[in-house]
Parts: C-alpha cells; structure tokens; sequence
C-alpha cells in the first residue's frame, strides 16, 4: 500500500499546501529532462548535489517544496511507491547543502534579538517618547506603544490589524491561520498594569484599521525604522518588531504558564512551536502580573458588538496614559512654500515655445531668428555673447 505521509512540521493551509505542490512539480520536470535515465527521485537528489550551499530557513522550505511536489507527482501517476524511503534519498541529499553560515554572513532574519533585556526594552521606550514629543512625531510615539504592549500581548505585528479591545478582553485575529484553527484568539488583560492597559486602547485607536495588508506592511517598515534609528541614537542592540514576541513568550514560561496556555495565547496549533522557535523561559522578564488566554470570549464574539465598541472608542476624548507627561502630538500638515505653479495657460505657452525652437522637421515652426553673416559678427566678444558689430 501506498503511505502518502504529510510533513512533520504540522498542518498547513490549503494554499500553502498548492503553492509548495507547483514549485515541487516544476523542480521535478526540470530534473527529469536533465537526467531521464534516472528515477526522479534520483534526478532530484543529483541537481541537489549539483547546488551550492543553502541556510537552514532555504533548507526548510526546499524540503517541503520537495516533498508536497513528490506527493502530488506519485498521486498523478498512480504509483505504488513507499514515500518514506523514496524521499529519504532527496532529503539527504538537500541536508547535505546546509552550510554552517557564520554570524557576519547570515541574514538579517537570523540577526534579529531574541533576548531583548528589560533594560533595553525600557531605554527603547523613553527614546522613542522623547523623539516623539520633542518632534512631533506620531510614528515615533506609536513604535513607543509597540514597545510597550508588545512584550505583554505578544502579537505578531500584522495581527494589530483588526485587533479589538472589549473590556480587559484584547482580541487577536490568528495571521497564520491553518485548518482547525479558530479566527481570532482573546487574550484577558486585566492583570496588566494600568498604562499597559491605556497603551493597548490607545494603539489600536491610532493606527488605521482599514489599510489593506501592502499599506499596513509600508506602515510596520516605518515602524520599525522608527525602532531601529532610536536603537542606534542610544547605543542598545538593534532591536525587531518580532523581537517583543519573543519577550511576551519567554516572560509567559518564566512566569509559570503552562505550554497550553503559551499555545492559545501566541496563536499556535503546537505546544512545540514556542519552544523551538522562540526564547526560553530563562530570557523572559520578571513580571507579577501577565496575560491569561480567555476560554469563553462568548462576550465579544458578535462582530457588531465589537465595530460598536471601535467606534465609541474613536470618538471619545482620547487622552495619554501616565507614562506620557505631556498631550499626543497631532497630526500637522507641513506648509507649502515652494514656488508657485504654473497656470494652464504658462504651462502651454512654454509647451508651444518649445515645440517651435525644436521642431526642426516643419521649418514653417520654427520661430528662432537667423543668425547673422558671419562677416558683421564682433570677434571681440566673448562666445556666447556675440552681437551684430555697431549695435
């Protein structure tokens, strides 16, 4: 029988699943027509041999390109074929190019602190509101309050968007959504500390809920230039968006909680993910108060319920939470002082002067005077300056 196993990295979605399958099959067909007189599980493993090294994150998504596409080739061709020791021979061969990358060449993901310090979380902070209120900028006083309610939700960035605060309830739509995983996931706030609390209400009033992902991704990056050109002015390491993720869930262990409840509260479908993936218990920041998955979220689950409560929220007086010792600065349009422009009329005035000096094929245009003799030209004067003698 047939044993079409599905990777061991957990479910994913319907979408992923196609995408790895496309690539996969194309790999396949370009293996194939290099090498026909071999199998394709061997034409797979030889253009791998063939390859130059690769990070451990390239590693991953090969191999599951590979495999979802081997699935898929064996299935169209109704093959009896034990799958484990089919792919055995091309996963070692794709093992093989993972290189020992050191640190000065990795990427920037690889780069980025998974460990930020309380310290450094708190200088952060109190940069970007001096920044903020000594220039007015709203985008620095925003990438303050990420600082400041990240390291306690744990959200991932992108998940700020459609997020809803009923009460001590955050809701949290679930980015990487995957079958079997609920939409959003309820985060209980109220063991938080006040301005932690008065933070979260205030970034979700500020920032625009109706971007469409390209928007809000234009808008993280700024975000993050934000933390990253503060970082620097103070002297602490650089720290990411995602860096703050790793704080709420390493504090999450140090503070007792147990892998289910660190599941529910980052969005995964694992117990193991949080603890491969992101920092242990020993980094996380010692904290008395931390947030609580909500199991009965009934309260805001109705949709109207929460625009009603975004709405009159937005349109109540907002006001700065205690850590702010002065008002928000407001938006302020800068004033125009470069020259003013050209009227229609300028605009095809110069257009036809133009055309009449340039156009050279209808002589007819061409407006520029002729240029006098050579013999009544003043020698004398400079070039470029030269006017008919006597005049």
């Amino acid at each position: 029988m047939p044993r079409f196993v599905p990777p061991t990295s957990g479910p994913a979605s319907a979408e992923t699943i196609a995408g790895h399958q496309k690539v996969g099959l194309r790999w396949i067909e370009q293996a194939l027509a290099a090498y026909p007189e071999l199998s394709v599980q061997d034409a797979l493993a030889q253009v791998q041999r063939q390859g130059g090294p690769l990070d451990a994150s390239s590693v991953g998504r090969y191999r599951a390109d590979l495999r979802y596409g081997l699935l898929e080739h064996f299935r169209r061709a109704g093959a009896e074929v034990d799958f484990d020791a089919v792919f055995e021979v091309v996963d070692k061969a794709l093992s093989d190019r993972k290189a020992k990358i050191p640190p000065k060449g990795k990427r920037t993901s690889a780069k980025k602190i998974k460990d930020a310090t309380d310290e450094e979380a708190r200088k952060l902070f109190y940069e970007l509101k001096r920044h903020g209120l000594a220039y007015g900028n709203l985008n620095s006083i925003l990438a303050g309050l990420f600082v400041l309610i990240a390291g306690h939700a744990g959200f991932r960035p992108v998940e700020l968007r459609g997020a809803a605060l009923e009460g001590s309830v955050l809701s949290l739509p679930n980015a990487k959504k995957r079958p079997g995983h609920a939409p959003k996931r309820f985060l209980d706030i109220s063991a938080l500390h006040e301005d932690v609390k008065k933070g979260i209400a205030l970034m979700l009033d500020l920032i625009d809920h109706d971007l469409t992902k390209p928007e809000f991704a234009a808008w993280q990056k700024v975000i993050a230039s934000q933390m990253r050109r503060a970082c620097k002015r103070i002297g602490i390491r650089r720290l990411s968006l995602y860096s703050f993720r790793h704080v709420a869930i390493a504090s999450w262990a140090a503070a007792g909680l147990s892998p289910e409840e660190i599941m529910k509260l980052c969005g995964h479908l694992s117990i193991r993910t949080a603890h491969t993936y992101y920092a242990r218990a020993e980094k996380g920041h010692k904290r008395e108060a931390v947030a609580r998955p909500v199991a009965d979220p009934h309260m805001i689950t109705d949709n109207h319920v929460l625009e009603e409560h975004r709405v009159r929220r937005h349109n109540e007086p907002r006001t700065a939470p205690a850590f702010f010792e002065e008002d928000l600065p407001q938006l302020r349009l800068k004033k125009d002082e470069g020259p003013k422009p050209l009227t229609g009329d300028e605009v095809a005035k110069w257009r036809d002067e133009v055309l009449d000096r340039t156009d050279r094929s209808n002589p007819s245009r061409t407006k520029t005077p002729p240029k006098p003799a050579s013999s009544e030209l003043d020698t004398n004067a400079a070039p470029g300056l030269r006017s008919p003698r006597g005049k």
